[in-house]
């Protein structure tokens, strides 16, 4: 290999070895970008399960008020269903002696 073909060996070698630092260079600098763009990315994963936790907490809350508030409106509802027959069945006690009494109504 003469002088001249040995110098463009070289040359040609360091050229490839540029473009490899150039492309190895450029990969990193997109490396970095997709991390940053990953962090930024986990962060905002980070903020919407916290938000939805704190919603999930708050609906589960929610919920619990109101079983409670349905629970004291069955346990009224029941006394009053219990007062109502009662009522009913002392009116019916009433119709029954007047009734028993001779007082219907006869035409």
């Amino acid at each position: 290999m003469t002088g001249e073909e040995m110098e463009r060996a070289i040359e040609f070698l360091l050229e490839g070895q540029a473009r490899l630092d150039n492309r190895i260079e450029q990969t990193n600098a997109q490396l970095a970008e997709m991390s940053m763009q990953l962090g930024a990315y986990a962060e905002t994963q980070s903020q919407f399960i916290e938000i939805v936790t704190h919603s999930i907490q708050a609906l589960v809350e929610a919920q619990a008020r109101t079983n409670e508030a349905q629970a004291r409106t069955d346990e009224r509802l029941k006394a009053l269903e219990e007062r109502t027959d009662e009522r009913i069945n002392v009116l019916i006690d009433i119709v029954e002696r007047h009734v028993a009494d001779g007082h219907s109504h006869q035409e």
